[in-house]
């Protein structure tokens, strides 16, 4: 299932946690049911956030991790108050009142700690809200991996006469979401699937793996190099990634070595004009 439907029926059945102090406001239950709710949100947060609750008893004799304890009941109090207030307000603008068993917001409360987890492991929330360092290394690899995917689909939905500038303003617009390296190993794993010539994602490949961003966070992983690779033999594409090298190493210098030497870049162009000339005398003996 994609982390996106997890992460919206996650937080469908969360906002059934929410929903029980709502209703037991709304039908006008006395504050002492505010300790069970507050149980059950405690309990919400040790299931689907355990990497702020220490891992065994020794922890818990921790300061730091009895502050941080603290701190989470006491906010989960809070939203607990507050919405009981929210909901005994809700009901004062009722023409009467709402009869609704405390059993009721207790069970939906209840049921969403387990249909929550069910929906959505702890790590993979955690690494949609950005909380990496809660996050295992291979599985937020793989998830920045997955992400990157989506992002750069539109790329190879893009006509082959798609401009610079228009590809350089989706690879900018992409930068918060994603880093160099996940968004050119997405764009090589899609140009390595698509069946025809994807045109504009290669040039956006090309764009992003020449970019003062990629040499500065991807040092050591010779992008330019495989930017080479993508271009192949068409001239078109040759030409951009060699004015994108001249302006790269221009700003950049100590890029050089992650970039291809210009023999290398000399035999690419020496190869695609031999092709070009293939094709034309082919033509013309057809034509003939």
């Amino acid at each position: 299932m994609p982390l996106g439907l997890q992460l919206r029926l996650s937080l469908l059945f969360t906002a059934f946690l929410y929903l029980g102090p709502f209703l037991a406001g709304l039908g006008g239950h006395p504050w002492p049911v505010v300790p069970p709710f507050v149980a059950l949100f405690t309990l919400w947060t040790m299931v689907m956030r355990p990497a702020h609750w220490p891992a065994d008893p020794a922890g818990w004799r921790e300061p730091q991790a009895l502050a941080r304890a603290a701190a989470t009941v006491a906010l989960q109090g809070g939203l607990v108050l507050l919405l009981l207030a929210v909901g005994r307000g809700t009901a004062g603008l009722l023409p009467g009142p709402v009869a609704i068993e405390i059993s009721l917001p207790l069970t939906l409360a209840l049921l969403s700690i387990p249909f929550s987890r069910l929906t959505l492991e702890p790590e993979r929330l955690a690494f949609a809200h950005g909380y990496l360092d809660e996050v295992p290394e291979e599985l937020a690899v793989e998830l920045e991996s997955q992400r990157a995917d989506r992002l750069v689909a539109p790329f190879f939905r893009l006509p082959d006469e798609t401009d610079e500038a228009e590809l350089m303003a989706r690879l900018v617009a992409l930068a918060p979401a994603v880093t160099s390296a996940a968004l050119l190993d997405a764009l090589d794993r899609g140009l390595a699937e698509a069946r025809d010539g994807s045109l504009a994602a290669r040039r956006a490949l090309i764009l992003q793996a020449t970019s003062v961003a990629a040499a500065d966070t991807c040092p050591g992983r010779a992008e330019p190099v495989r930017a080479l690779r993508v271009a192949g033999s068409d001239r078109g594409l040759l030409h951009l990634l060699t004015l994108r090298l001249q302006d790269l190493l221009e700003q950049r210098p100590q890029a050089e070595p992650d970039c291809p030497s210009i023999t290398a870049l000399r035999a690419a162009a020496t190869h695609a004009t031999a092709l070009d000339r293939m094709g034309l005398r082919r033509g013309a003996s057809r034509a003939a």
